[in-house]
This record gives structure tokens, sequence and C-alpha cells, in this order.
């Protein structure tokens, strides 16, 4: 036992120093994982800051869509109003989106795959998964009102012959649906618009 304590004494020096470089390991690895965390969680909010930030041009492109969209539709629809209350027979009223078959979107389904749409408040992520739900739901419903101004409107002329009842001098009830649908997209577009400048200002909140 006594020789055993004495070659224990005399390698101490060298079981300290060992010990001490272990130590030494131990806190530069756990160190060097600690810089790590911290890395991957700054680069983790900048891109979050990035995708938030890329949210919200689509507010700004949805703007510019319904200033036009709008301002044109209601002032053909208010002429056209005019027009059969003064016992005219006017064209009906018709709006093409320019170089495209539906307003603009951006992908919010890529949003949410990146999985940044965790980071988000609950509440404001439903309320944004909400808005871009109703303007595809809207956007389907302006590529069928095309569709039914190609499918029957356009192939009536310039003139739109035949869109009145020539016995009444009333407008034929598949044109009245046809006008009808686009004061329905006005009214949803309106509606939305309200809600995207809401949206678009909780987003900028969040920086």
């Amino acid at each position: 036992m006594a020789k055993l304590r004495e070659r224990f004494e005399k390698q101490r020096p060298l079981i300290g120093k060992l010990l001490f470089e272990i130590v030494i390991i131990f806190v530069g690895v756990t160190a060097a994982f600690a810089l790590d965390d911290v890395r991957q969680e700054r680069d983790e909010a900048a891109y979050r800051e990035s995708m938030i930030a890329a949210l919200v041009p689509t507010f700004d492109d949805f703007a510019r869509h319904n200033r036009l969209f709008i301002g044109e539709s209601e002032s053909k629809i208010a002429a056209f109003d005019r027009a059969i209350a003064a016992g005219e027979k006017p064209l009906l009223p018709i709006f093409r989106e320019a170089g495209s078959e539906r307003p603009p979107t951006r992908a919010w389904d890529g949003i949410v795959n990146t999985g940044v749409s965790k980071s988000l408040p609950p509440k404001l992520f439903f309320d944004l998964s909400l808005f871009y739900t109703r303007q595809e739901s809207l956007g389907e419903r302006y590529v069928r009102y095309v569709a039914m101004a190609e499918r029957d409107i356009y192939p009536l002329g310039p003139g739109q012959v035949g869109i009145y009842d020539p016995q009444t001098s009333m407008l034929k009830p598949q044109y009245v649906a046809f006008v009808d649908r686009l004061r329905e997209l006005v009214a949803g577009y309106r509606k939305l618009d309200g809600q995207a400048k809401e949206l678009k200002s909780r987003l900028q909140a969040l920086d």
C-alpha cells in the first residue's frame, strides 16, 4: 500500500497535467459548440428577417392591382348603371388584366415550406394564411370571369350583338350574371384591400 501511494505521489504532477489538458479540451469543445449555436441562431434570425421582408412586396403588388382593377371596374360599372337607368342599351362593362390571366400573387406556400412561418406569431400566421387563401380564391374567380368573357362575350363582336332581349329590351339573364360577377369581384378585392394594409403593417412591426 505504501508503495502504491508512493508511486501515485510520483505521478501526481503528470496526472494533474493530464486532467488540466482534458479540462481545457472540454472547455474548448464546449465553447466551439456554443459559438456555432450563436452563429446558427444569428444566421437563422437574418434569414427569417429576409423572408418576412420578402412578404411585404406581395402586399405592394396587391395594392397596385387593386388600384387598377377597382378603379377601372367601378368606373365602367357606374357608367353602365347610369346608361341602364336612362333607358339606354350600353355595352357590358369588361375588365381584362393587361398581360396576365390573373391578378398577381406570390408563393405563400413557399414561405410556409421554408419553415420561417413557424417563427411568426400564431395569430399573424393564421391571418396571413387566411388572407392568401382568400386572395387565391378571388384569383380563381377572376379566371372564371375572364373565361366567361372569352366564351360568351367576345364572340359577339365589338357591338355585343344580342345581349338585350328584342321583345323586352332588357339585358338577358346570362349577361346580368356576367355583370354581377364583376361586381362581386370588386367587392371581394375591396374587402381584401383593407386586410392587406393591416397585415403589411403588422409584418413591418416585426422588424
